[in-house]
């Protein structure tokens, strides 16, 4: 008889540990990525890093290797239209300089491809131009935006900066 009540409080202890298992699971586990997406989000916002830090090397303005990218007639870049505004606006570029960080671990390849082959960087650039109006460009947001996209377009860090020579915007 002492061995049957023994097996029903083991049977109960176990079903209750489950129980408590499954309100932990269902509970506290969305909270918890709930409060983990937040602290991204706002880690995003106020732009800090969370990646490794390693990943940014260390180079200065000496160090840069510059390709220029130079037109044999100036580009004309349709500009978006303001609300309102019923005349094409446009921008004409006569060129740009690529600086690249010789530092870099795939500098070599990066450089390479880029300069044999510049037709990826001159569409990212055109096309990060030709998203702003008159009254909305920044040339300061459009290098950054266009440096960021061929960044991802290449998977690296080894491009550092753009810039845009010869733009006139009208």
């Amino acid at each position: 008889m002492k061995k049957n009540i023994l097996t029903i409080v083991i049977m109960a202890a176990t079903l209750m540990n489950l129980i408590l298992t499954i309100v932990l699971i269902f509970s506290v586990m969305p909270a918890m990525n709930k409060t983990g997406n937040l602290i991204d989000k706002v880690a995003s916002v106020i732009d800090l890093e969370i990646d490794d830090k390693n990943e940014q090397e260390e180079y200065t303005i000496e160090d840069l290797v510059t390709f220029p990218i130079q037109y044999e007639s100036n580009q004309t870049i349709n500009l978006q239209k303001d609300p309102g505004d019923s005349t094409a606006h446009y921008a004409q570029l006569s060129g740009m300089v690529i600086s690249f960080n010789p530092k870099a671990e795939d500098y070599d390849d990066i450089y390479a491809s880029v300069t044999t082959n510049t037709v990826y960087v001159e569409d990212i650039v055109k096309a990060t131009i030709g998203e702003y109006s008159l009254t909305t460009y920044n040339d300061t947001a459009v290098k950054e935006e266009a440096l960021k996209r061929i960044q991802e377009r290449y998977n690296t860090k080894c491009i550092v900066d753009i810039s845009l020579t010869g733009l006139v915007r009208s």
